[in-house]
């Protein structure tokens, strides 16, 4: 899959899979993150109730060190590559309202990323 880049980069209908079935979502690439984020309302969307995740994971934000749900969603597919029982966080990202999440290291890892700013483009396969 190759998209081209605009700055921040926005993942456009990443779908994300549940018990309830799935949504889709814009996500914003951190290739900074060790995980995968995603926003309290939409994990109940597909199903999840974060408040009751018997995992925690600790998070650094400006305002300090929290502890935030830790679970895994059945898949995450961005294009046409997919990626089987990913641990996220949830937490909600405020600065941007129409962002759900990050797309983190940990979906990364799963394939071949090039990100190529002087060209513009983002390619994961």
């Amino acid at each position: 899959m190759k998209l081209s880049l605009g700055i921040p980069i926005i993942v456009k209908n990443a779908r994300i899979f549940g018990p309830r079935g799935s949504n889709k979502a814009d996500l914003l690439l951190d290739t900074g993150a060790a995980f995968t984020v995603i926003s309290w309302s939409f994990m109940k969307s597909i199903g999840y109730d974060p408040a009751i995740a018997s995992e925690r994971q600790e998070l650094v934000t400006a305002n300090g060190i929290i502890e935030v749900p830790r679970l895994r969603v059945k898949s995450i597919i961005v294009g046409d590559v997919k990626a089987n029982e990913v641990e996220v966080i949830c937490h909600d990202i405020p600065e941007i309202a129409e962002i759900r999440g990050l797309l983190g290291l940990n979906f990364l890892m799963n394939f071949r990323t090039v990100i190529d700013y002087k060209q513009g483009y983002l390619e994961i396969s």
